[in-house]
This record gives structure tokens, sequence and C-alpha cells, in this order.
């Protein structure tokens, strides 16, 4: 496809699904943006239109990452056939589910590019509002006394940290044999949400 096909910010796009593409393939270290351009069927100079480097691109890649987990974590608060602890069970599964789909990606929103010294303006934007969703599902359980009181980001790193962790694990392989971790949800990812949301109930274990 040549150039002139894309109109407005329609290159844009396509250099990052291409660049999508890529990164699942082969992870983010071989890529370059005459790959990119390869891919996407555009001329070579093509991506230098949105991306000054392969870092820029890295990081546009990373920050379109945040932003789906944000809109799918935005759809789950808006669900109101959930209580507060359903969403909560929800999210986390959500975010599992993103890094086990998604490994190459997931990789590339928690790792070098998203250090705080290397973030963009974009990548900065994209993360804190994934990470402010987590802050807002908290407190409203808070609010409606589902959560134990305490500070919001004390609590939303918590979660982070353990479900994180179980993320790391699984794309790793490091998960004992048999638990089955799978992208649709299992009973060990189920458990360790499960045993992480009965920490957060407050004393007396019902909300």
């Amino acid at each position: 496809m040549h150039d002139d096909a894309y109109h407005h910010g329609n290159l844009r796009k396509a250099l990052l699904d291409a660049g999508e593409r890529l990164l699942e393939r082969d992870g983010g270290g071989g890529m370059s943006l005459r790959d990119l351009a390869r891919t996407a069927g555009v001329s070579h100079t093509a991506p230098y239109r949105h991306f000054a480097s392969k870092s820029d691109l890295l990081a546009a890649l990373a920050a379109r990452g945040f932003d789906r987990l944000h809109e799918k974590l935005d759809r789950i608060a808006a669900d109101t056939h959930m209580d507060a602890g359903e969403q909560f069970l929800a999210s986390c599964k959500c975010y599992i589910d993103l890094g086990v789909s998604r490994p190459a990606m997931y990789r590339l929103m928690f790792g070098d590019a998203a250090r705080p010294e290397h973030m963009n303006p974009e990548l900065r934007e994209a993360g804190k509002g994934a990470y402010d969703a987590l802050i807002g599902s908290l407190t409203r359980g808070q609010e409606a006394g589902f959560f134990r009181q305490g500070p919001p980001h004390v609590l939303a790193v918590t979660v982070w940290s353990l479900v994180h962790g179980l993320t790391d694990l699984a794309i790793a392989g490091h998960l004992p044999s048999g638990c089955g971790l799978v992208p649709d949800g299992d009973e060990i990812s189920d458990a360790a949400c499960a045993l992480l949301l009965s920490g957060l109930l407050p004393a007396g274990g019902q909300p």
C-alpha cells in the first residue's frame, strides 16, 4: 500500500498495527523502522513521520498497551451488574489475560521503556491512566464499605505486585506443572485473586 493511501491518522495507526505484529512475532529487540515500513507496506521513510527512532516506536506501542488495559478496566468499572468484589476480580483477571495472551506487549509495557527516566509524555500518561483506574476501583470499593480503609495507593501497589508477579511467573513458565494457567482463566489465577480480595475486606472478612 502506498503512503498516500493513508489519510489523517491512518498512517500512524497502520504503523502501530504493524509494530504489534512484529512485536508478538519477534519481540522488540530486533525490530527496526525499516522492518516496520516493510510490514506496513509503506516507504522506508514513512515511519519517520511519526517516530524519530525505534525507542519512540516502542514507547508508542507500550502506550497503546496501557491504553487498551485502561479501556478494559473502565468497562469493568462501568458494569453495574457487578459489585465491587466482582469488579475487582474481573480487573485482576483482565490484567493476567493481557500478559498471558500478549506476552511481548506485556513485557514491553513493564520493561525498560517504562522506566521513569525513559518514559516520554505519551507513555507516562497512558501508564498513569491504567494505574489511576486501579486506584479508582479501590477507592470506590472503600467508599461503599466493601474494602478495608487505608491509603488507596498502598492497596494498589499490593494488588499490582501480586497480580504482576503471578502474570510474570505464568509467562516465564515457572508455575508448577498442572496449574494450567491460560488466557481465559483457571483455578490458580481465580484462587490467587480471590485470596487477594479476601485480604482487602474490612476486619471480620465481610464488607
